[in-house]
């Protein structure tokens, strides 16, 4: 018996990113009092992982933080 051929995969539709977490306007502002006196103190700007302990908030709003800081 001839062996049928697999049929195509449908295609793959890439998914939009998320979007970035919507940082309050206050928020931002004292990351950036933050990111300034860290950039004083060590010489090189701050990480998302660093921003996000020093302002105790979840990953991805720390991303979008120094997303916005950068």
């Amino acid at each position: 018996p001839e062996a049928t051929p697999p049929e195509p995969a449908p295609p793959t539709v890439a998914l939009p990113a998320p979007p970035a977490a919507a940082v309050p306007p206050a928020l931002l502002d004292h990351a950036r009092k933050i990111a300034e006196a860290h950039r004083v103190q060590t010489g090189s700007p701050i990480d998302a992982a660093t921003l996000r302990a020093r302002l105790g908030v979840p990953a991805a709003l720390a991303d979008s933080i120094a997303l916005q800081l950068a």
